[in-house]
């Protein structure tokens, strides 16, 4: 493929740096891309200045009448010469200072140059008739339940105490130099930080228990050293969300299942259940550990994040239920991750989803999101009656009477619980299954349990 060079470069330049500033827009847009003997590959980022973003729409003026044979990560519209392309719902949303793109392939007859650039519209936070006002005034009209009794909050609560506060020191230099921490650590002895490539996580806690415990330590000691440790967290949790809600399970990327938005083991709702408190200064954000800048930032997050996991609940015939573990970054379909984990419903995730948002204002939006998982939860078709899942017993589902087990995994049609193997295939028998996955899997569990109780006490069912 032939890069594009000074003859394409120059006119896009142009047209980006000062036809989107002239226009007065909040956005600004380029294009790059390259060309071959009749087709080309254009790639158009879309720059969001100095205010938050609630979508954008870019127009693309070629010298000939183009045609495209593929587009994506916006929608697109040809009329003459002009492409005009508009965000798709998950990339519609900037921060101020943020970027996204899409992209489109074409064929071309003679000579090609590439188009011209222009953001044509660019809805900002400063718009009084901005979808965010309107999902504002939603959410200050919106009932907001009481926190007694979820079981979203009883992680935090053990990670301010992760520790004894002896081995803060020792915590604190495992921390990369990007905020992040690295996963399943015994800090048993001093660390060597790095650069956090491949190792940053919010997996299996890292990263949020970190934060939430060096916040208590500074809360008890008052030593700042502990206080930047965590700003420099919170830094790293924000600037590893994706642009449209989700985080990755690492951070700098690390490629293949690990880039999808992940909630397995509750990554992505230790996150925002953690952002939750601190917006709100709770303890032991009840410092000066934050600014009043940092929470409203902290808040606009915490709104991504609940677009997010609106926007990927899944449906059987029109009807929302629950969760996969993983979901696509710009599809949110349910994904596979390991050999094992195939895309399913998630018996074990899609509990803690659930509790994050009885969390928030209780949009008609959000509510009915939470009503239809819990609904799920509650359905005779999703639980196993009197039984129990117990990983010490060599079958592991056993009768108990009165007990409610949910599965794991759910096909994503019929909500028929099954197993799998390092074969990636599918088991309806958990015996049929090798020992070694058997025993070093959970795949059942009470889930549903304590969203179920803590959702009638709020009146969410009966």
């Amino acid at each position: 493929m032939k890069i594009l060079k000074n003859k394409l470069a120059l006119p896009a330049a142009i047209c980006c740096g000062i036809l989107a500033s002239a226009n007065g827009m909040a956005a600004t847009c380029s294009v790059e891309g390259g060309i071959w003997s009749n087709g080309y590959n254009l790639m158009v980022t879309v720059n969001s200045d100095e205010t938050n973003l609630q979508g954008w729409q870019v127009a693309l003026t070629f010298d000939q009448a183009p045609v495209i044979i593929n587009s994506w990560n916006a929608n697109l519209e040809t009329s003459g010469s002009t492409v005009t392309a508009s965000n798709m719902p998950w990339n519609g949303f900037l921060m101020a200072g943020e970027t996204t793109g899409f992209g489109l392939q074409g064929t071309y007859e003679g000579e090609f140059t590439k188009p011209g650039c222009e953001v044509i519209s660019a809805t900002s936070d400063d718009d009084t008739d901005s979808g965010q006002a309107a999902t504002a005034k939603a959410k200050s009209s919106s009932k907001l339940l009481s926190q007694s009794g979820n079981p979203v909050h009883k992680r935090y609560e053990n990670q301010r105490k992760a520790w004894s506060q002896s081995k803060a020191d020792i915590v604190m230099s495992y921390q990369f130099d990007n905020g992040g921490w690295p996963k399943n650590q015994s800090y048993k002895k001093a660390g060597k930080g790095g650069s956090g490539k491949g190792k940053a996580t919010i997996d299996n806690g890292a990263t949020t228990t970190e934060m939430v415990y060096l916040a208590q330590v500074y809360k008890d000691t008052k030593k700042t050293k502990y206080r930047s440790a965590v700003r420099k967290a919170m830094d790293y949790l924000f600037e590893a969300q994706y642009s449209n809600g989700g985080w990755p399970q690492f951070y700098p990327l690390k490629g293949g299942y690990h880039d999808h938005v992940t909630f397995n083991d509750n990554a992505m709702t230790s996150v925002l259940t953690v952002l939750y408190h601190a917006s709100r200064k709770d303890a032991p954000f009840d410092t000066d550990i934050f600014s009043d800048k940092d929470r409203k930032k902290m808040k606009t997050v915490i709104d991504k994040g609940v677009d997010y996991i609106l926007k990927s609940q899944w449906k059987q015939n029109g009807k929302l239920t629950v969760w996969c573990a993983q979901h696509g970054k710009d599809d949110y379909l349910p994904k596979k991750a390991r050999a094992y984990e195939l895309a399913s419903l998630s018996g074990s995730e899609s509990s803690e989803i659930i509790g994050f948002l009885m969390t928030q204002p209780q949009t008609s939006k959000v509510k009915k999101a939470v009503k239809a998982a819990l609904n799920w939860f509650n359905s005779p078709d999703t639980y196993l009656a009197d039984h129990t899942y117990d990983r010490n017993s060599t079958e592991k589902i056993v009768y108990k009477k009165g007990s409610k087990m949910w599965y794991r995994f759910y096909n994503l049609q019929n909500n028929r619980g099954f197993f799998s193997d390092r074969d990636g295939k599918v088991y309806y028998d958990i015996m049929d299954i090798s020992a070694e996955r058997r025993n070093g899997y959970g795949w059942g569990g009470s889930y549903g349990k304590n969203i179920l109780k803590y959702a009638k006490k709020v009146g969410y069912i009966k």
